[in-house]
């Protein structure tokens, strides 16, 4: 049995998603394809357009045989820390293929990049503290002193879908993992609009599906699961709940957050004393150093309790947890449990002492009190929340 695992967030799934998974069944004449999807929130550290449970039903109607957790720790943080999540969460079930998008489907190239660690090369190393020290963020400064060592086009690791593809390959060769990369070169723009040419984005989908234009963003998605996508409704932004904890936690709490860099800590502190909103707050604390993406998943790290000590004793997944399946994939699950060197978890009982999955949780229940009223609201949905089960694609 040949089964193939892909990382995503599906936030909304469309058409391009689709295709990929598709895509990945042509190239690899795989018998299944697994999934490792995003929950409550995104990489963005945004809150999902759509819920968890929604998300997987559009997931295993649109192609996909099986759909399991990659934890909110690993989701909201930086390119690394999000592949590691995903790449644990599928190599730990043995899957044989890591399929992914890229703009570059050169297999052999982004090896060369991912070979390239920190700490091992003098020229690099080099390359990267004058780029820091330019004022230039981290993975920019990364990926530009990589392309100068390896002789690259200067904008090769600049393109969002080849930098975290880098990524999933360094999680690859950090785990020594048997799993087979696959580089799908993608279609359409990265931000595609829905002007009929290629795939529209999941960021002109979002933008659109609550606008005038919502008849085009539900057009831009598979019909199979077009009627899941038209449920979706509007959600706002945390900001009254984010100032409250910002302006009472003390500047070392703050320091403490995950991936708050040293000093940082008392700017965030003093600006949240004075905006309005959670993006004035992004957009006055943000710099050329600082990217918004960094500073919006610290205000969702600040909402959800995720610190550096919670992160760093978690590096890896410790288990994969099974949020929905295809009725008529059950033979993945029996060879998975066979293969994986992750425990299987499909009851969440089983783990409400898990400081991982209460972190979920705590990610769940915020993203409710964003949602516009109704039973979207309740706490607890993820202990209360039922395992789905498909009846086949398009179903």
């Amino acid at each position: 049995m040949l089964i193939a695992g892909i990382i995503a967030e599906y936030d909304p799934f469309h058409a391009g998603h689709a295709w990929h998974i598709a895509e990945t069944r042509r190239c690899t004449g795989c018998d299944y394809v697994a999934v490792a999807m995003a929950g409550s929130f995104t990489q963005r550290g945004e809150a999902a357009c759509l819920s968890k449970a929604a998300r997987v039903r559009m997931a295993l109607r649109g192609g996909a045989d099986a759909v399991f957790e990659l934890p909110a720790l690993f989701v909201v943080r930086s390119a690394d820390a999000f592949a590691r999540g995903g790449v644990g969460v599928l190599a730990g079930l043995g899957v044989d293929v890591l399929s992914f998008g890229a703009e570059c489907g050169d297999i052999a190239l982004l090896r060369r990049v991912a070979s390239l660690r920190d700490g091992e090369d003098a020229a690099f190393e080099r390359l990267l503290r004058e780029g820091l020290e330019r004022g230039e963020s981290h993975p920019r400064a990364w990926g530009e002193a990589a392309a100068r060592v390896l002789g690259l086009g200067g904008d090769l690791l600049a393109q969002p879908n080849n930098a975290l593809a880098v990524e999933y390959m360094r999680a690859l060769y950090a785990l020594r993992a048997r799993t087979e990369p696959l580089a799908i070169p993608r279609r359409g723009r990265y931000h595609g609009a829905l002007d009929g040419e290629g795939f529209a984005s999941a960021s002109a989908i979002r933008a659109a599906l609550f606008t005038d234009r919502r008849p085009e963003a539900l057009a831009a998605v598979p019909a199979c699961v077009r009627e899941i996508a038209a449920a979706a409704a509007p959600m706002h932004a945390p900001d009254d709940l984010l100032l409250w904890t910002l302006r009472n936690m003390s500047d070392a709490e703050i320091a403490a957050l995950a991936d708050v860099p040293e000093g940082l800590e008392h700017r965030i502190k003093a600006l949240a004393a004075e905006v309005p909103s959670r993006e004035a707050l992004i957009d006055r604390v943000k710099s050329k150093r600082y990217t918004r993406a960094r500073i919006a998943r610290i205000t969702t790290h600040a909402l959800l309790g995720l610190t550096r000590a919670l992160a760093d004793r978690h590096a890896w997944p410790a288990y994969a947890r099974l949020l929905g399946v295809r009725r008529d994939a059950m033979p993945l699950l029996t060879e998975l449990k066979r293969r994986a060197s992750l425990p299987i978890a499909s009851d969440p009982v089983g783990l409400k002492g898990d400081e991982v999955f209460q972190l979920e949780c705590r990610a769940t229940d915020l993203r409710a009190l964003m949602c516009e009223g109704g039973e979207a609201r309740r706490a607890g949905q993820e202990l209360t929340t039922k395992f789905i089960v498909e009846e086949g694609y398009g179903s």
